[in-house]
């Protein structure tokens, strides 16, 4: 009897040994898990962030009729390109002041954060629309990194990367309607001086094409 338990006891050891690796390889596993997901919501919260306010141009002037003088007189107003700080992945809560900083385990590795927005002007045609429209867009790009557990490296790698993108459409400014379409500029010239050759000034039912094609940055800033 005595030597039954000895020897069950040795098993539990020998059985122990080799499941405490395997359940501290799982925990670990679990427990980046976690910091990896909560690096890809605070990557994709600074991207939407950057939709919703870092990228947006400011409609005081852009929408106005001082935009559309300084268009038609040839120095159309630009439309800033402003990408999201990448500090708001480190603070508990972007749109609320004070925000907490997080703690270390929580943040990106240093020198791992980046953002970048790229402005544009696009001419979107479907079926759905009777002519080809034109919109302004914005695409966000944010990125930072993880490090990954040593235990896990040799499957994983040194670190994970995450990425999130954001394409912000908006309707276009009244720069780049006067800019891109003769058709405007030339009704709008001969509103306000009526002495203008009014040949071109009426604007048909649909806008012809944009004269720069591909729309580049210059049709209309």
């Amino acid at each position: 009897m005595r030597f039954l338990t000895l020897r069950a006891r040795g098993q539990a050891l020998v059985e122990t040994a080799i499941a405490l690796p395997v359940f501290l390889l799982v925990m670990f596993g679990v427990v980046w898990s976690l910091q990896i997901g909560v690096l890809g919501e605070r990557v994709e919260m600074v991207a939407r962030y950057g939709g919703m306010v870092s990228a947006r141009i400011n409609p005081y002037q852009q929408y106005s009729l001082y935009a559309v003088y300084s268009a038609a007189g040839g120095a159309p107003l630009a439309s800033p390109c402003v990408a999201p700080p990448t500090a708001l992945m480190d603070n508990g809560g972007p749109l609320a002041a004070p925000a907490a900083q997080s703690q270390p385990f929580w943040q990106a590795l240093t020198g791992s954060e980046a953002a970048s927005t790229t402005c544009d002007k696009i001419v979107a045609a479907s079926a759905d629309l009777s002519a080809p429209m034109l919109l302004g867009r914005s695409t966000i790009s944010v990125e930072a990194a993880s490090a990954v557990p040593d235990a896990l490296q040799p499957a994983l790698g040194p670190q994970r990367q995450r990425l999130a993108k954001l394409n912000q459409f908006q309707s276009p400014d009244m720069s780049t309607l006067v800019g891109c379409y003769a058709e405007l500029q030339a009704a709008f010239e001969h509103s306000v001086d009526p002495t203008t050759d009014s040949s071109s000034a009426t604007v048909p039912d649909v806008i012809g094409t944009p004269a720069t094609g591909p729309l580049a940055l210059s049709c209309g800033g």
